[in-house]
């Protein structure tokens, strides 16, 4: 029986997948999201989520007044990176249109990206757009895109897009900014921790992992670790154990079908720097008519782990074969 209880494992869950967790109630809350923000305000929840994460990985959420930050080391940003985030945190905060706390928080995309791009000058505003989205729409929730209606007589060629801005912002922008200042080294992690890490990132482990016999030896105690949250299952076999994601629904995006056909395609491994073209080929052979994304297929690539990188060579894992897939209906399923 599960340790966490529903609201618990609605956390965690969160935080693994997107970093963070934000405690405001709006009337679109769904009431089991909800159940969790009220959960989170009990000492108690907030110490069996950090003795959870404790034992799991080795290191515990930031708490800033009920508002989560989960960053493992793996995940730390580039110089550039950190500039754009500090500089997109700043931005927004000093918007006066966000400042009286009205409930419209929406925002022209242009007037952050050039805000932002006066102090990283050493980016594009492309490159500045792109790195802005990767972080606080993909991987935080922080915004979300709105595009206005318009009808066809009032469609322009260019049409201007906004964001919709978290009303945690500020809350999750002062937990940002400290767990940036941290000076604190975080503990060396126990085996069974580094191994939780390495599934958790990597989403696999095979005979060649350093965490291997740490693994083997601990498989039962970790796979019961991992079923606390009713989520994953940790398949352990002669030689590689994946952690399978039980939420995971068949995909329907092409470039998710577009990199399991990549992951298939590259036997014993291909040259890092050729990836991109066999990117290319496949798109090609599956959707000829469509332009698929690139940075989208290598963000499923990763995601997915389908494949991994090694001495300048990217090769399929055992994950990429447990895939069918159906072209037809342009669908990935994992077995």
């Amino acid at each position: 029986m599960s340790d966490l209880h529903g609201p618990e494992q609605l956390i965690v869950n969160e935080l693994l997948d997107h970093g963070i967790f934000t405690s405001t109630i709006t009337p679109q809350t769904s009431k089991q999201r909800a159940d969790a923000i009220n959960a989170l305000k009990r000492p108690l929840t907030q110490q069996r989520l950090n003795s959870f994460f404790k034992g799991l990985l080795g290191v515990v959420p930031d708490n800033y007044q009920e508002n989560l930050l989960f960053l493992l080391s793996n995940q730390r940003l580039d110089a550039d990176s950190v500039h754009v985030l500090l500089a997109t945190l700043k931005a927004v905060i000093n918007l006066p249109e966000l400042q009286n706390q009205q409930s419209d928080r929406v925002v022209l995309t242009q007037t952050i990206v050039r805000q932002v791009h006066s102090e990283v000058v050493n980016l594009d505003e492309k490159e500045i757009r792109r790195r802005i989205t990767a972080l606080f729409v993909d991987r935080f929730g922080l915004f979300t895109p709105d595009m206005p209606e318009v009808s066809a007589v009032e469609r322009t060629e260019e049409i201007d897009d906004y964001w919709d801005v978290s009303a945690d912002f500020n809350y999750v922008a002062a937990c940002l900014v400290e767990h940036l200042q941290a000076a604190t080294v975080a503990p060396e992690p126990t085996p069974l921790q580094r191994v939780n890490r390495t599934l958790l990132t990597q989403r696999y482990v095979d005979r060649s992992s350093r965490v291997w016999l740490d693994l083997v030896t601990h498989k039962t105690e970790i796979a019961e670790q991992w079923a606390q949250l009713d989520r994953f299952d940790l398949e352990c076999g002669d030689d590689y154990a994946p952690l399978l994601d039980k939420s995971r629904k068949k995909s329907e995006a092409k470039p998710a079908v577009v990199a399991v056909a990549v992951a298939r395609s590259l036997g014993v491994g291909l040259p890092t720097d050729m990836v991109t073209t066999r990117i290319h080929q496949i798109v090609h052979q599956l959707f000829p008519e469509s332009t698929i994304n690139v940075t989208l297929v290598k963000q499923a690539l990763t995601d997915m782990a389908l494949v991994r990188e090694r001495d300048g060579y990217v090769s399929p894992t055992p994950i990429a074969h447990r895939f069918s897939m159906r072209t037809q209906q342009v669908t990935t399923e994992e077995k």
